[in-house]
């Protein structure tokens, strides 16, 4: 077995940060009411999401999406409904249709986690960046193993 240096030891993320599993769906609402009578999930928090600034490819795209929250044990479930606007989650939807998106880590410092990302040679396929340091930022891990990795500074 070949030695590699972590990405825990490279500044991007730490594997024990593992925080969410992120969803992408056509409809929230049918989403909560299946996933509530099938299974009893929630109770979730639904938020409307606006980033005009959000990049795309490194490009200024901008969009707005609906999500819902909740939990599974300690990890965070985010259920993705694209409005409009250019993003990653609407490249899945129409590649592979509905599924799992990401899972993401929590970082102390998203432009730091960032930089170190994009100097281990990954491309921030999408991102946004609050002037107070939190928003998220997806890297483009999915080229091996099929996931895509999120790095993710939340506000407090």
């Amino acid at each position: 077995m070949s030695q590699q240096t972590s990405s825990s030891e490279n500044g991007i993320l730490k594997p024990s940060s593992f925080c969410q599993i992120g969803i992408v769906v056509n409809n929230i609402d049918e989403t909560i009411d299946y996933y509530t009578k099938a299974f009893g999930f929630g109770p979730y928090e639904i938020k409307y999401v606006d980033y005009p600034d959000a990049t795309y490819y490194g490009e200024t795209a901008g969009y707005r999406g609906k999500r819902a929250f909740f939990n599974l044990g300690n990890i965070e479930i985010e259920l993705i409904e694209l409005v409009d606007g250019k993003t990653i989650h609407e490249e899945f939807l129409k590649e592979h249709g509905e599924g799992i998106h990401h899972i993401g880590f929590e970082v102390d410092n998203l432009v730091e986690s960032r930089e170190n990302a994009k100097e281990a040679g990954f491309e921030i396929t999408q991102d946004f960046i609050r002037a107070d340091g939190t928003g998220f930022a997806y890297l483009d891990t999915d080229k091996t193993g099929g996931v895509i990795f999120e790095l993710i500074k939340y506000q407090d």
